[in-house]
């Protein structure tokens, strides 16, 4: 193997320095809130080690932010104190200058950036540890767009910090026989996967075409229109849209209930018919436009389920609202990406058991994703590991979910989801669907 470059290795030495001391002070983070929380049960231990893992994430900076993120979404593989902390996660990180802005712009196009936008914010309106958005209006037709500009390090640190993590994930293996059994280089190369995909900014134009093209027949879900003649690797130039605020809904003229609706038909349709899903939906990736309009954005991280994915999705989701608890059992562990189960008759058990429970509440009354969410932590009791795409059905149905509650409580998710889950499956549609 030729030997590194001496600058390369001192930028590997710095770093693991840097890594190092991070860990260190991450590690006192970890004992203080255990000792804080003592006597609070089983839990506390992933609440202590999810504190710790936010301040780790927080002090090594934009990867590291972007891996805790993306693992805070993974509660097929992690525990719920781990999560709950881990999703606290914020982009704190400071705009870089326009100057560097600038420079981007004009090296990956070839020209002065005023010959391209006739007016060019200095100030950003968002910057993350990705990249940052600033407000401009093109020179050639005089629209006012986004224009989002990749770090100009992040290439290479996300390339640095890679390799040191998957060198220490490797190494814990080898060390810890219980750490091996969490496949936790495997987890540390999904989510750096994960970061390449966003910080290549062509990945995100192409998502939006494809999602465009897959709603071109529903007016009322839309994504921002792309300007290809402004975009490369590390800059997207699109339509900058304002939205209306959750607060000012009605007042500016929104039908409440019908968007609602239409969020939930959105991510049923993505999950149930194309299987391709915005794997990064929260309430800040969402604007809204009257009379009952909704814009999706930040379209860099997406989920692909093939057809078997959505066919058992869909299987798993409508044994549930029926109530066929042996089916649910069978279906996550035939499809299980690992599993290591003791008893399979105890599984089932449980599994039967927690179904029965929630077809007595009533489907009026049940939370699609706060069941999942459940059946997660028995999987994880009889050492079954979900494949990766139900929790990003998990997340896109979180976030319908989430704003049914806070706009139209009286909505169910599950009556709005049940004619998609009898279509991906061939069944008649439930008597009353839409």
């Amino acid at each position: 193997m030729p030997a590194l470059p001496s600058s390369t290795t001192w930028r590997i030495t710095l770093r693991s320095a840097q890594m190092a001391y991070a860990a260190l002070v991450a590690s006192l983070v970890f004992v203080r809130e255990l000792l804080r929380r003592r006597g609070s049960g089983s839990d506390a231990w992933w609440h202590a080690l999810g504190r710790a893992l936010t301040r780790l994430c927080t002090t090594l900076g934009a990867t590291f932010i972007k891996v805790g993120q993306i693992a805070s979404t993974r509660s097929d593989l992690l525990p719920v104190g781990l999560i709950d902390e881990l999703s606290t996660l914020r982009d704190r990180v400071p705009p870089f200058p326009f100057a560097e802005v600038r420079r981007i712009v004009e090296e990956d196009f070839g020209r002065a950036l005023e010959e391209m936008f006739a007016d060019f914010d200095e100030a950003p309106v968002a910057a993350a540890s990705v990249a940052q958005v600033h407000r401009a209006v093109l020179r050639s037709s005089g629209e006012v767009v986004a224009v989002k500009v990749r770090r100009p390090d992040i290439l290479e640190k996300a390339k640095l910090d890679r390799s040191i993590l998957l060198f220490v994930g490797r190494a814990l293996e080898r060390l810890i026989p219980s750490v091996k059994l969490m496949a936790l280089e495997g987890a540390l190369r999904a989510f750096c996967d994960a970061v390449a995909e966003q910080i290549h900014l062509t990945n995100e134009a192409h998502n939006n075409l494809r999602f465009t093209a897959n709603f071109k027949d529903d007016p009322d879900i839309l994504f921002p229109r792309i300007h290809p003649e402004a975009c490369s690797d590390a800059v997207l130039t699109m339509s900058f849209i304002e939205g209306v605020h959750e607060d000012e809904l009605e007042a500016q003229g929104v039908n409440v209930r019908a968007l609602v609706a239409t969020g939930m038909r959105c991510v049923c349709r993505m999950i149930f018919l194309h299987g391709f899903v915005h794997a990064d939906l929260h309430p800040g990736n969402l604007r809204f436009l009257p009379p009952a309009r909704l814009v999706l954005l930040d379209l860099g991280l997406i989920g692909q389920l093939t057809d078997e994915d959505r066919l058992m999705t869909a299987r798993t989701l409508f044994a549930l609202a029926t109530g066929d608890g042996v089916t649910v059992a069978r279906l996550f562990y035939d499809n299980a990406a690992h599993t290591a189960t003791p008893d399979y008759a105890a599984y089932e058990r449980e599994m039967v058991a927690f179904v029965d429970n929630v077809r007595r509440q009533g489907l009026a009354k049940l939370q699609v994703t706060a069941e999942i969410g459940r059946i997660f932590d028995i999987l994880r009791r009889h050492r079954i590991q979900a494949r990766s795409h139900m929790t990003m059905v998990n997340l896109a149905m979180m976030t319908a979910e989430g704003l049914g509650k806070r706009l139209a409580p009286e909505l169910s998710l599950t009556d709005e989801a049940l004619p998609y889950l009898a279509e991906a499956l061939g069944l008649p549609a439930p008597r009353g669907a839409a």
